[in-house]
């Protein structure tokens, strides 16, 4: 018989089976810095260990690796950004909002619309994400009035939970969520005199209930407390988006990214050897300069390098040189970078970038604000949907709290006059 806490600590979601790994590095894309660096930066064939991922020579000397030194262009994160600016570019429309929750709807402070914004950031990335509520633990029959609720704040908290982050569900067909399972790594320092430290915890939600397990990875030793919600005999959780093993339109937007940041690097790295080219040399010229001099081969090495010595050749030495790429090369690279930036932009749909200043038609411009109206719709009836089932979840846990009704703006013409006759790529264009 199978232990059912070992089931819960490892069962995932086939969906998330399937796409896990991109989900990860869709997130990481649209963050870059040195983490999607490392994740994603191709090594070149035969390139050493040292040239790629740096370190001391045997003198003692750092070398700063090709992965030290590359550098990703925000341009996932420029994507996902604009498409924010545009749904919330019109503040949505609540009423019957209580001000509290409005300004501080999370556990560490956040408003409501950052909330509904991250939201939005995941939807783009990944393709769906998850809103969980959670309160304080009350004991049952316990009655608290509404001054200790106000003073103490002790009413529900909304938080985002990636894609990645909830690892198996169960959906019946009339779209109840039954129960699912939540997997994150937790920074535990609350005590000051103890080193602090990490622990991987999921938790299963099941109606009117938790069950957590603290998951010790070196012991192989599972902690298991289980905890009752006072506040609701629901799964406090709301899907937003549709999870599915098929690719997702970021995945396509990441891959043109990751080609430019490989291309990029190389690029980089041409210049780079550019400035600093490798010395060739015909081989007799380093015992020529050991004999002439009588030297080691490092002093030699250092001699010729500094051009503080002349350089002796035989009657039939090839002529010293650089190995460097020729301009001509260098400027295709560039011409191909360009080129990639221009399908990112085209991928989205944004208008971010003009190929000419020759002026569009009319027909074009009304295809345009199509896009971009369609674009802005369907992401605001996800978001306005996920939020009144938030609301629902709150007013289940105190009555004192009103649901609220919310209306998010479902129109480009509402943020730009005019657009159609106005050449609109000039509100969104990247300098």
């Amino acid at each position: 018989m199978s232990d059912p806490i070992k089931t819960l600590v490892t069962r995932k979601n086939e969906v998330l089976i399937a796409r896990e790994n991109q989900l990860f590095i869709n997130i990481l894309g649209y963050h870059g810095g040195q983490p999607y660096i490392d994740a994603r930066l191709s090594r070149f064939a035969a390139e050493s260990d040292l040239d790629f991922n740096g370190g001391n020579r045997k003198d003692g000397s750092y070398v700063n690796g090709r992965k030290e030194m590359s550098y990703v262009v925000p341009y996932l994160d420029r994507i996902v950004t604009k498409i924010d600016q545009y749904v919330f570019g019109i503040i949505p429309n609540r009423t019957n909002l209580d001000t509290e929750i409005e300004q501080d709807i999370t556990s560490n402070g956040e408003s409501l619309n950052t909330l509904m914004a991250e939201v939005s950031s995941y939807l783009t990335v990944n393709g769906w994400c998850w809103l969980g509520v959670d309160a304080p633990a009350i004991p049952i029959d316990t009655q608290i009035s509404q001054v200790d609720k106000s003073q103490n704040k002790i009413r529900p908290y909304a938080q985002v939970y990636s894609a990645n982050q909830v690892v198996d569900w169960y959906i019946s067909p009339d779209g109840t969520i039954q129960w699912l399972i939540t997997e994150t790594r937790e920074y535990i320092a609350k005590n000051p005199l103890e080193t602090p430290y990490y622990q991987l915890v999921r938790r299963l939600w099941e109606p009117g209930k938790v069950t957590k397990i603290i998951i010790d990875e070196d012991k192989n030793e599972h902690i298991v407390e289980e905890i009752l919600l006072s506040y609701t005999d629901k799964v406090p959780f709301v899907l937003v988006g549709k999870p599915s093993k098929e690719p997702h339109m970021f995945d396509s937007l990441e891959s043109i990214n990751r080609t430019i940041l490989d291309l990029c690097s190389a690029n980089n790295a041409n210049y780079y050897h550019t400035v600093y080219p490798q010395l060739v040399l015909p081989a007799s010229v380093m015992d020529t300069v050991m004999s002439a001099y009588d030297v080691n081969a490092e002093t030699a090495t250092t001699m010729i390098k500094g051009f503080a010595y002349p350089i002796l050749l035989n009657e039939n030495d090839a002529t010293p040189a650089y190995l460097m790429p020729d301009a001509s090369s260098i400027g295709s690279m560039r011409s191909e970078l360009d080129s990639l930036k221009n399908e990112l932009y085209e991928s989205v749909g944004l208008l971010l970038k003009k190929e000419s200043k020759q002026v569009e038609s009319a027909e074009a411009k009304r295809w345009d604000t199509l896009d971009l109206d369609m674009l802005i719709r369907a992401r605001a009836e996800k978001l306005e949907e996920a939020e009144q089932k938030i609301a629902k979840i709150f007013n289940g846990w105190d009555s004192e709290i009103p649901e609220w009704d919310v209306v998010y703006n479902k129109s480009i013409t509402e943020l730009i006059p005019n657009s159609v006759e106005e050449d609109v790529k000039k509100a969104i264009e990247i300098e």
